[in-house]
């Protein structure tokens, strides 16, 4: 691609559902990394400010007199509040999600700009290949889109040595206040917690818009370990089930971590 203000068609209607979709199309369609991804959508929803997802972004943020019978969709996105669900044995999950080596765990306390973007460019060059990074999870601090947190899912395989050389590079190349944290991933056989043992909800992404058009379904995961309180999440896929098994490995890899 050499013109930044064009995306193939597959890849600008994606972007109507959002911008993870729209990046994630466009790594498929084109094979980019993660990275060259975002800035590609980036500097084309810049040279499009008309696009559906702009708009809807700029008008979730004004406030909307409901008209005769209508019912505001901000009360919409309410009932779409987090779903109680049922633990999954083990054995019941296809495990299509791939087990990561790796995770790369972000928390800003100083509501610093562009920090993710920062945090993926640190993680490319000779450290960890853009195409083995996936974004598992992304806290949402406010309507604006800023970012308290989130979870780097590295797939290729790395030497201790090399992981404490990319948590050296990541804590010098971060904002100030941007704190980082690299777990061992859990394998599949690792991840064997009783489901009596966890308490599921589903949810709506922080950041997902909703409007008359377009439902957005309650698809995230958030695992509870009821005996030690440890919760993860998972908002990278638009399935529950995939979702369910990326929250699972992440709470694996925090149990693992704590024994």
């Amino acid at each position: 691609m050499t013109d930044p203000n064009q995306l193939p068609p597959e890849v600008v209607k994606a972007l109507e559902m959002g911008a993870v979709s729209g990046i994630n199309a466009l790594r498929s369609i084109s094979g980019m990394g993660l990275y060259e991804a975002k800035l590609a959508v980036d500097a084309y929803l810049q040279g499009h400010p008309d696009h559906p997802m702009l708009q809807r972004m700029r008008e979730w943020s004004q406030p909307e007199t409901p008209t005769g019978n209508d019912t505001p969709w901000r009360e919409e996105v309410v009932a779409l509040d987090p779903e109680v669900g049922e633990a999954i044995p083990l054995e019941s999950l296809p495990k299509d999600v791939v087990a990561a080596e790796c995770y790369v765990l972000l928390r800003d306390s100083a509501r610093c700009k562009n920090w993710l973007r920062g945090a993926l460019k640190a993680c490319g060059d000779e450290f960890v290949d853009m195409s083995t990074i996936d974004i598992v999870d992304e806290h949402r601090l406010n309507e604006d889109g800023d970012l308290s947190g989130a979870v780097l899912k590295l797939l290729a395989p790395r030497s201790r040595e090399r992981m404490q050389a990319l948590r050296e590079r990541l804590a010098m190349e971060l904002p100030e206040g941007v704190s980082v944290r690299l777990i061992e991933a859990a394998r599949w056989d690792e991840a064997t917690i009783p489901s009596e043992e966890l308490a599921v909800e589903y949810f709506v992404h922080e950041f997902a818009r909703h409007g008359r058009m377009i439902r957005r379904t309650t698809s995230c995961v958030k695992l509870v370990h009821l005996p030690t309180g440890i919760a993860s999440r998972s908002t990278a896929h638009r399935r529950r089930q995939s979702n369910y098994e990326e929250a699972l490995l992440l709470l694996a890899s925090f149990l693992k971590e704590v024994n």
